[in-house]
């Protein structure tokens, strides 16, 4: 347990600064800071920690500590801030006006004009003090230019100004720590969403020299969809990447709910790997991931054709063998991707499934992997792949065959 006899400023400081060094989460930043202001006299009950993100779906995130509780933790949604709760809200109002700080009593009669104030006034708070840190230029990531930190109080007379000395003369090594914790979690969101979780972790775990390339057997998976071209001469622009994003999407969720791992979208398509880091049958998982996409398709058309949407369909290739992962590209551009001829024969199998009016097509080799439900695909007979040599034997799912498996995927 903490105590001011135990605890010095420079203690907190230098905690502050090591725990940035440790890598520890906003979330232990944010309790350890409300414990040590507190062990160092400053009355402090509520501690709340509020930074944009550079992400596709979130603005921003808050860690909210209050003494004796878990800190929690708050996702904003970039929807969030088109709402009128965000337009009035205190947040945006020092934000408008370029307010960085602000020191405002919460147990006097004045009427306060946000619903914060006014909830924390309810709760017994007697005192608030907001601080916006900005961060330099050359430190901003997306549109985070700094992190807003507000402090409130139950103690009677408040905080006094030397409360608010330590609080000011702690925050730098804060946000010091808290800004560089954020920045290797957006780092890491950033590299999964646009290379896919494998490619981020490798490259992370410092695998960035070109070549050095590494093999593995793996279930390739390739999908396209049917039409793209012709649909997208009947679309304005924005309906055209509607419409990509949202069978992406289908795609994509089918992947990952069963153990696969995107690695690129490619266009229309959509390049994918299946193997035992993810699933325990791979080519089950691929297989049920196929089924998977076309009853979302299904479900898709209905829903489109009813909004007055164009609709498509999704052709899925399954195949396996050797996949090579690594980064390919020039001296200072480099793609981290799946090579091989495995990659290559999916997509021939894609070319070939429009031909025959397939929307799931496999080889062989991917019906081999199967460990107990071959009897779910059906003979398509022997065929040419262009630029591979030799004759293929080529399946499909059988209509009447129960999907229903007990392989764990």
């Amino acid at each position: 347990m903490l105590s001011p006899e135990t605890n010095t400023l420079a203690d907190t400081l230098n905690w502050l600064l090591k725990a940035g060094l440790d890598g520890r989460s906003e979330r232990g930043l944010t309790e350890g800071l409300g414990q040590r202001l507190n062990a160092y006299g400053v009355p402090v009950d509520r501690i709340s920690m509020r930074s944009e993100v550079l992400d596709p779906v979130l603005q921003s995130r808050s860690f909210v500590w209050r003494k004796g509780q878990e800190v929690e933790k708050l996702r904003h949604e970039r929807a969030m801030h088109e709402t009128n709760e965000y337009r009035f809200s205190f947040v945006n109002f020092m934000r408008t006006n370029r307010l960085e700080m602000q020191h405002i009593r919460l147990d006097s009669t004045e009427d306060h004009s946000f619903s914060l104030l006014k909830d924390l006034s309810s709760e017994g708070y007697t005192d608030y003090f907001a601080r916006i840190i900005p961060f330099g230029e050359r430190a901003r990531i997306g549109s985070g230019n700094g992190m807003m930190a507000t402090f409130a109080t139950r103690n009677a007379e408040g905080f006094s100004t030397e409360n608010l000395q330590v609080i000011e003369t702690v925050l730098p090594a804060f946000a010091l720590a808290f800004m560089a914790q954020a920045k290797t979690r957006m780092v890491t969101r950033v590299l999964s969403t646009y290379l896919g979780d494998r490619p981020a972790r490798s490259i992370l775990n410092g695998q960035i020299t070109r070549g050095e390339p590494q093999t593995m057997q793996a279930v390739v998976w390739m999908s396209d969809i049917v039409g793209y071209s012709e649909a997208a001469d009947h679309m304005r622009r924005e309906g055209i990447l509607e419409f990509l994003n949202a069978y992406a999407e289908i795609v994509a969720d089918a992947v990952y709910a069963h153990g696969g791992e995107v690695l690129k979208f490619i266009g229309d398509g959509v390049l994918a790997v299946f193997d035992k880091a993810g699933a325990t049958c791979p080519a089950e998982a691929a297989l049920n991931a196929a089924l998977a996409v076309q009853s979302a398709v299904d479900m898709a058309r209905q829903k489109r054709d009813g909004e007055g949407k164009i609709a498509a369909e999704v052709i899925v290739a399954l195949h396996h063998g050797d996949v090579l992962f690594g980064n390919f590209g020039s001296s200072d551009r480099l793609d981290f991707t799946a090579l091989g001829s495995a990659v290559n024969e999916a997509s021939r199998l894609v070319s070939l499934a429009k031909t025959l009016n397939q929307t799931i097509i496999t080889s062989e080799e991917f019906r081999n992997e199967l460990t107990e439900r071959k009897d779910l695909l059906l003979s398509l007979g022997r065929y040419v792949l262009r630029s591979i040599s030799g004759a293929h034997h080529l399946y499909t799912v059988d209509p009447e065959a129960s999907p229903h498996g007990s392989c764990s995927a």
